[in-house]
């Protein structure tokens, strides 16, 4: 996999996640889609099929059908959307550290196609972060046993952020690290693991 070189700026150091990490990312979004597609779909389907048998005609027990199956088709496509949308918007596909910021331009969650939505950056002033190394949220990559611990999360009052590092220049991965330890009480530091809550 090619990894997009780190850029030095005014004392900043920029990370761009690799193209690989943009695929995965709009393939989750594609199949997502493409479920709720599905989904809709059979729905019209059964929809139709329930209006044959009703008769073709509108009575309350159709209704009925018809509501209930429009909640349970509804709720799937919500709960699916609710699963997927948040982690996939918290999720870097850039990363800048300054002298005492850490500056994260996530993915952005767009279904609807025709009205792009720009990324909020999400700005973490290191005095005030938690970090750790965990799993991956989205399962972005096959987590196995060798591969546990391949995300950092990044952690203040009022927001998180992920860096899947992998798909970075090593100098992340390193720079991340020593901010891991340079945040955490001495007594947190568990060797081998380094995990802070």
């Amino acid at each position: 996999m090619d990894l997009n070189p780190v850029v030095h700026d005014h004392g900043s150091l920029n990370f761009e996640a690799s193209k690989p990490l943009a695929n995965m990312i709009a393939f989750i979004k594609g199949q997502l889609f493409s479920f709720i597609v599905s989904l809709w779909f059979v729905f019209l389907l059964e929809s139709i099929k329930l209006f044959k048998v009703s008769g073709k005609t509108i009575n309350p027990v159709y209704l009925l059908a018809e509501l209930i199956l429009l909640a349970a088709v509804v709720f799937v496509s919500y709960t699916l959307i609710n699963r997927v949308k948040p982690v996939v918007e918290i999720t870097g596909r850039a990363v800048s550290i300054a002298n005492e910021i850490v500056s994260i331009t996530p993915f952005t969650f767009n279904l609807r196609f025709w009205r792009k939505k720009l990324p909020q950056k999400l700005v973490f002033r290191i005095n005030e972060l938690g970090i750790r190394k965990t799993d991956n949220p989205l399962r972005f990559v096959k987590v196995s046993d060798s591969f546990r611990n391949r995300v950092f999360e990044l952690r203040d009052k009022n927001k998180t952020a992920y860096i899947v590092f992998d798909y970075y220049d090593a100098r992340l991965k390193e720079k991340l690290t020593e901010i891991l330890v340079e945040v955490t009480p001495p007594e947190l530091l568990i060797p081998g693991r380094l995990r802070h809550h």
